[in-house]
């Protein structure tokens, strides 16, 4: 399994518009955040998580020129809005892309995305050929790779992150319910969110990170949503051993 880190930012990415901070000047490559998504790839599928508004960039910067399935964490609008260009995705590989979501995230993205699921839309220029699938906590399968959604808390909004094999992908959390702790045993690599030092309602805090990091004991941590309070060679130095930053164009073989 091949996993790319496509964007490791929060919302607004980094650097923001207007800041001057010392990591949105920051001249070290991995200081430049997109918005957060994953890409993996399997023997058997090509696996997008999440379309962030910076979907078709991520694409073009990896090089990556085909994708089986997309699977969302949830509905907001950092993880969905870069949807509609899947479309040269179809185009280019003469198919239509599978979309997995639970049922509110799938109720958002037909709302925000109405055309794509409308028979009377005129197509003329072109919409995101998709195959709607809506998933609930039960493991599922894209080709023969088997899915495992993780449910947690984002604030008041449940997220869904995923294991595959010994993967898993867990971006917008703020709390872990007991129940979810046995499907993390055993992971070789874990991602997980971190936001910055200082609390935040809705995030993990960089410490409750690496606490929370600890006691699921993947043999490799990554943190993931970073914000431009972070620097980050700075933090990065700072880290327990087996943890680090995750940063846009990061490659991990498992």
């Amino acid at each position: 399994m091949k996993v790319v880190i496509l964007g490791s930012g929060t919302s607004q990415g980094v650097p923001i518009i207007g800041c001057s901070c010392t990591t949105c000047v920051s001249e070290n490559p991995k200081d430049k955040r997109l918005r957060v998504s994953c890409y993996i790839e399997t023997n058997n599928s090509r696996i997008l998580i999440d379309t962030s508004p910076d979907f078709r960039q991520q694409m073009l910067l990896n090089k990556i020129t085909d994708i089986d399935a997309v699977i969302y964490t949830h509905y907001h609008i950092d993880h969905i809005i870069g949807l509609d260009d899947i479309r040269q995705i179809n185009q280019l590989n003469n198919k239509a892309v599978e979309i997995y979501a639970n049922q509110d995230t799938m109720d958002r993205i037909k709302q925000t995305f109405s055309y794509a699921f409308d028979s009377n839309t005129y197509t003329g220029g072109g919409i995101p050929l998709l195959k709607p699938f809506t998933i609930t906590s039960e493991k599922f399968y894209i080709n023969s790779d088997e899915i495992l959604p993780i449910v947690y808390h984002h604030g008041p909004v449940n997220v869904f992150g995923y294991r595959i094999g010994d993967f898993a992908y867990m971006t917008d959390c703020n709390r872990i319910p007991e129940s979810q702790y046995d499907k993390l045993k055993n992971l070789k690599v874990l991602v997980l969110d971190a936001l910055r030092w200082r609390p935040h309602p809705t995030h993990f805090s960089i410490d409750e990170a690496i606490a929370e990091a600890g006691k699921i004991g993947a043999l490799k941590t990554y943190f993931t949503h970073i914000t431009h309070d972070v620097l980050h060679d700075e933090v990065n130095s700072r880290l327990p051993e087996g943890i680090e930053l995750a940063y846009d164009g990061l490659v991990i073989e498992l």
